[in-house]
């Protein structure tokens, strides 16, 4: 008799989709309109995802996101997963985000991302630190001209995740090419009496490389707004992703939902 134990190999990916990339509309909108707080839902109007806080500047300050959930139950039991503080210089330029991280053994650590400029003022650098080590994990550059991003992970000297992000009105994202290379998935057996049990481990002294690419086709109306988003996505060998992201406003200019995949819905608090 066979026991099939089959261990998953997961691969962290900026590109994943549980929620909208396009989802947070410039500075200046929520500027304008005295944003103070999104309440986010996932799933249904009832069902919270996150609260995002902004200063009269439009600038998040500080976000909490909670657990997801499955059913009625996990929805009463909803746990916050992480609390990000975002803080700012005295240019009001963001110089560093404090993650507060509840992880699955329910630890908790303090997660920072430090933001650098050039000698212009534009952002240049930013650096991604788990934990309390010294080398960061992920490293990010910022172009321009036009706007893209380009964030790698390395493991000593070899470059093991590398995501390039182009934008279009140095906003909206609508690029993504990259790949992760991650020790190669293999096959053994275990024999426990009459019963064998067939299970895949990674294989560290060999290692795959997979390529991820995304292209999302926007559309926006006369206003400028994105109204529509087609997402197309190939990761891991032969894996495939598509959907065709639909955006709602309120009356306002706010955004109220994203509809498609898996629905997201907005509401607002304001300054008085």
């Amino acid at each position: 008799m066979y026991k099939i134990l089959i261990f998953v190999l997961l691969l962290l990916s900026i590109n994943g989709y549980g929620q909208s990339k396009n989802r947070l509309q410039p500075d200046s909108v929520y500027a304008n309109r005295k944003v103070k707080k999104i309440i986010a839902f996932l799933n249904s109007p009832k069902d919270l995802s996150e609260i995002i806080y902004f200063n009269p500047n439009g600038q998040i300050i500080r976000k909490v996101k909670y657990s997801a959930s499955y059913n009625r139950k996990t929805r009463k039991r909803k746990k916050i997963d992480l609390i990000s503080y975002y803080k700012y210089d005295s240019k009001n330029k963001l110089i560093q985000i404090v993650d507060s991280t509840i992880y699955l053994n329910n630890s908790f650590d303090i997660n920072n991302t430090y933001f650098y400029y050039d000698s212009i003022g534009r952002l240049s650098v930013s650096k991604y630190f788990q934990r309390k080590f010294e080398t960061p994990l992920y490293v990010t550059n910022y172009n321009y001209l036009p706007y893209k991003t380009v964030t790698i992970k390395q493991n000593d000297s070899m470059i093991i995740y590398r995501d390039l992000v182009e934008y279009e009105y140095d906003f909206y994202v609508f690029k993504s090419i990259g790949y992760t290379i991650e020790p190669k998935l293999k096959e053994g057996n275990f024999t426990n009496g009459a019963d064998t049990s067939r299970y895949q481990y990674s294989d560290y002294k060999y290692l795959q490389r997979y390529e991820q690419t995304e292209t999302i086709n926007n559309k926006y109306n006369t206003k400028g707004q994105l109204i529509s988003s087609y997402v197309y996505q190939t990761f891991l060998i032969d894996r495939k992703f598509e959907c065709n992201l639909i955006y709602t406003y309120y009356s306002n200019g706010l955004l109220k939902s994203i509809r498609g995949y898996v629905p997201e819905f907005f509401k607002y608090e304001f300054y008085k």
